[in-house]
Order: structure tokens, then sequence, then C-alpha cells
């Protein structure tokens, strides 16, 4: 895995070199990758939020840091999925709800909402969760004085005819694209606020890949469990990081190969 860690690295530092300085450009537009199934979220101090996975539609643009402000593209798809105690599923659109921040450069965005909208949809809640449609992007908040910053011809470009030919390479690797979205789910299954060790791997991995969804893809499942395995072995010879935080750097790993995808298919004649 330390191959794939040292990938990660040089593609930021890739990035850094050939883009303007962060401080006067702003960051790269993300696609966001649409979700299998809906995945949890989290509801803590009056806001509930969820991970979701990312890729890079600009190579030519800076990387954001941890926190940059984003906010859905026209058109993006997200809803809110709720289950009621009686298995009653309700929906609403919440594109225009919620907040959402860069967590690792390009690979992750975090996207909350106040827990008030959730509960809005009805009493004995039991389950809530987050759909990220096909074709979504997020846009980096403006920021006054950026000397470079997205025009609307760079927008409408990057979020619409680019946007689908993303959409392309996102999907065509069907195994690492599962097994993305199965680590993805297993980081929000994880808590925040509390580490979790390697004994919490089993229970995890049944939860979000079944026997039945493992036999139907055997190439995805083969990724996630070295995933595992690699996690396993770190929390049993160093004290960090926690799960969470090793599921999370695994997933990077995945979905930085999609990012480079992503971008041999945006370069011209790809």
């Amino acid at each position: 895995m330390r191959i794939k860690l040292i990938a990660l690295f040089a593609i930021v530092s890739t990035v850094a070199a050939f883009a303007p300085p962060a401080a006067i450009a702003a960051p790269q537009i993300l696609g966001l990758v649409a979700t299998a199934e809906p995945v949890p979220l989290s509801c803590a101090g009056g806001i509930c939020s969820a991970e979701i996975s990312a890729v890079c539609l600009q190579e030519h643009r800076p990387a954001p840091d941890a926190g940059t402000a984003y906010r859905p593209a026209q058109g993006a798809a997200l809803t809110l999925v709720v289950e009621s105690e009686d298995g009653v599923q309700r929906e609403l659109p919440v594109a225009g709800l919620v907040k959402m921040k860069s967590l690792r450069i390009f690979t992750s965005l975090s996207v909350s909402l106040p827990e008030h909208i959730v509960r809005s949809l009805g009493s004995g809640i039991v389950q809530a969760s987050l759909s990220v449609g096909p074709l979504a992007s997020a846009l980096p908040a403006a920021v006054a004085g950026d000397k470079h910053p997205l025009s609307n011809r760079e927008i409408s470009d990057t979020t619409g005819p680019l946007r689908t030919i993303a959409e392309m390479a996102i999907g065509r690797d069907v195994a690492n694209l599962a097994a993305t979205r199965v680590l993805n789910h297993m980081i929000n299954r994880l808590p925040v606020d509390r580490p979790a060790d390697g004994q919490r791997i089993p229970s995890l991995r049944n939860q979000t890949l079944p026997n039945q969804s493992a036999a139907e893809n055997p190439a995805a499942a083969k990724l996630v469990d070295r995933a595992l395995e690699t996690c396993a072995e770190k929390l049993r010879v160093e004290a960090t990081p926690h799960l969470r935080a090793c599921i999370a750097n695994q997933h990077d790993n995945l979905i930085t190969n999609t990012t480079q995808a992503v971008w041999r298919s945006l370069r011209p004649g790809g």
C-alpha cells in the first residue's frame, strides 16, 4: 500500500506544481460520486452530516485545502431519505439546503444540514441517509480578491459536457467504483467522535459487503478485503491511525485512481 500512498502524494504535488497558487486562484470543481445506496447521516449538536466521495474535474486548478467551502452546482441531485419506525420512507431534495466542505483534498466532501430538516419529515425516524444522483458537481465558494476565479463558461463546460465525459470515466472501472462506494459506507458507519479499533472490522464488513454482494462482484470484494487487511495490520502494529482514518486513507487511494482516469479522459484526445 506504500506505493499507492506515494502515488496519492505525487498527484497532489503535481496539482500544486502546475496550478496557480491557491491564495489567488479558485480551487477545483469537484464531481460527486453517485451513491448506489444512500449513505447514513450522523446527527450531533443539531447538525446531520455524511461524507461523500468526490473526484477532481479540473487538473489545472489547485486542490482545495481541507475545510474549503463548496456548494452544489446547478442540477446536482442531493436527496434526504428518512425511514420511520413503521418502515415508511420519505424523501426530500436538499441541494439548496446543505453545506459542503472539502475534507481530504479532492477525494471527499462533508455534506451537512440542520437536524430540524430531518425531523420535519415525520416522527419516529430511525434512519436518515443522503442520496447523490448522477452527474452531480460541487463548486468552490467564491472568495473576495480571487485573481483567477471560475468563469461562467468554465463552470458551464466543466459541470455540463465535460462532466458527462468524466461520469463515463468514473464508471469504467466497475470494481474500483464498487469498492470505493463500500469503503465510503464504512466510513459513514464509524463514529467521528471516538476511535474504533480493528475488532470492529468483521461486523463492519458484514454490514456493508454481505456475502451475496461479494459473490456478485468478487473483484470489488477483493479490493475491499485488501483495504481492510491493511487497516487490521496497521492497527495491530501502530497506535494510529484509528479505523475510520485508516479506511478513509484506503478509500482515497481508490478514488485517486478514479480521478487520474477522469483527467486522462478530459485531456485532448482522451
